[in-house]
């Protein structure tokens, strides 16, 4: 599922992946609405099956600025 009302080269992307498949790409406007966006599938893959792998990356500029959960973690 991709869900992007923007037309080109987001500033800012949210990806959502269940067993290293994207499930949910998110463009969003401003740092504040993607890294709330993020928490927000952070939550979401916290309360979803443990059985199942979940990783949410934040992406800007085509590079990923940030993931959960943290290597290592």
């Amino acid at each position: 599922m991709e869900a992007s009302d923007l037309k080109q080269h987001p500033p800012f992307r949210v990806v959502t992946f269940r067993d290293d498949h994207e499930v949910i790409s998110e463009d969003v406007e401003t740092e504040v609405a993607a890294r709330t966006r993020f928490a927000s599938a952070i939550d979401l893959c916290q309360s979803r099956d443990a059985a199942h792998a979940h990783r949410v990356e934040l992406r800007s500029g085509g590079e990923t600025i940030e993931t959960w959960p943290q290597s290592g973690a």
